[in-house]
């Protein structure tokens, strides 16, 4: 019972950071900020047609570290696609190597 309890809280405390990064900005996290999020949006969308993402996107995601955004996967807005999140890492050619998330 106290291990689900912080493994609760801790998931709520991994939603805050990044809902605060998210809307501070200026505040990365696992190498992305506000401004990747917003340039990626459109690609990363539910329902996107987009082949590809554009080039914007590509140059702020390349410095995320991929193994670090898959701890908040199952945290993204309902109107993102987290498989798409995730395939930015090869459709980018970011160079840090590619994540395993698993689930």
């Amino acid at each position: 019972m106290a291990g689900r309890k912080a493994g609760n809280a801790a998931a709520l405390v991994a939603v805050l950071i990044v809902a605060v990064a998210a809307s501070a900005g200026a505040i990365k996290l696992c190498g992305v900020d506000r401004t990747a999020v917003d340039a990626c949006r459109s690609y990363c969308a539910v329902g996107s047609g987009e082949a590809s993402p554009s080039k914007a996107c590509c140059d702020k995601v390349r410095p995320a570290q991929w193994d670090c955004l898959c701890k908040f996967k199952g945290s993204l807005p309902d109107d993102i696609d987290a498989t798409r999140v995730m395939d930015l890492q090869n459709k980018c050619k970011c160079d840090y190597p590619p994540a395993t998330c698993v689930n």
